[in-house]
């Protein structure tokens, strides 16, 4: 799944590296550069590096921290969040459908309802620790197909 994800961010022009870092802003919604250092488990000045490319690319911005004049904040622009948010999940979807095919239904359903009951979970523990918005977060499942009333009465 990783490898799906990495060729899909290398067709849009970004690194895993830097996915990364988006990713750490956007469920942040403003970090620091400490910060994000410590989440990534990088060392400061690769992510200095990722952050300076990102906001020359205009992906990321940075912000006077109003807490410590010595410091900024990292946010995505509005363009990255409305690009993000435009962005098709159906690589990711591709994969797991494929991925899923190869289970019996009843395995399937069992999948599913793990899947269903993990997202809650990263919910509510996103919720408690105050975090932004948790739509980035949502599980999208394909629908199931539906017999037509036609279909049934054969």
């Amino acid at each position: 799944m990783m490898k799906n994800l990495q060729k899909h961010a290398e067709q849009h022009g970004v690194t895993v590296p830097q996915t990364r870092v988006i990713a750490e802003v956007l469920f942040h919604q403003s970090i620091s550069i400490k910060q994000l250092t410590q989440n990534l488990r990088m060392t400061q000045s690769t992510v200095s590096d990722i952050v300076e490319r990102l906001t020359a690319r205009g992906l990321l911005m940075k912000t006077p921290d109003p807490n410590d004049k010595r410091s900024v904040q990292i946010s995505l622009t509005d363009k990255t969040i409305k690009d993000i948010r435009e962005l098709s999940p159906e690589p990711l979807n591709q994969y797991v459908r494929d991925v899923l095919s190869s289970l019996q239904p009843a395995e399937q359903e069992i999948v599913e309802q793990g899947m269903l009951l993990f997202v809650t979970a990263v919910k509510e523990k996103l919720k408690a620790e105050g975090a932004g918005s948790d739509d980035y977060f949502d599980i999208v499942f394909w629908p199931k197909e539906s017999t037509t009333d036609t279909e049934t009465e054969k």
